[in-house]
């Protein structure tokens, strides 16, 4: 019985699968932390606005913001 070895063209497109399939997870890791930072940045900042109250002028009059 005789096994094929493959030749150089056949190492080259196995390695090139191989890259494509580590790229590819890569960069699904990182659009998904990418998204997920986007979100918590999103949560924050609407978190931090103050909230509309109001605002006393010198007159004693009030109004809103």
């Amino acid at each position: 019985m005789v096994i094929p070895t493959p030749g150089v063209i056949g190492i080259l497109i196995g390695s090139v699968c191989a890259l494509a399939i580590v790229a590819s997870a890569i960069f699904i890791a990182v659009d998904r932390l990418a998204g997920r930072l986007a979100m918590v940045f999103a949560r924050g900042r609407t978190q931090r606005r103050a909230p509309k109250r109001a605002v006393h002028a010198n007159s004693g009059m009030s109004r809103k913001i």
